[in-house]
């Protein structure tokens, strides 16, 4: 019974640390296309200033 309680301990450890990095790399995904989005309005900023120009 001790080796399966280590083993369940492990794969619980294991998952624990699989979400907490699923997570993380989820919010960075989502700053790398909010900053394509500023980036892309930036752009759009500029065409309509020259077009008022």
């Amino acid at each position: 019974m001790d080796a399966f309680s280590a083993i369940w301990n492990l794969a619980f450890f294991v998952l624990i640390v699989y979400l907490i990095s699923r997570v993380a790399h989820h919010f960075n995904n989502n700053k790398k296309k909010l900053n394509e989005m500023d980036k892309k309005i930036d752009e759009i900023k500029e065409i309509i200033s020259k077009e008022d120009s």
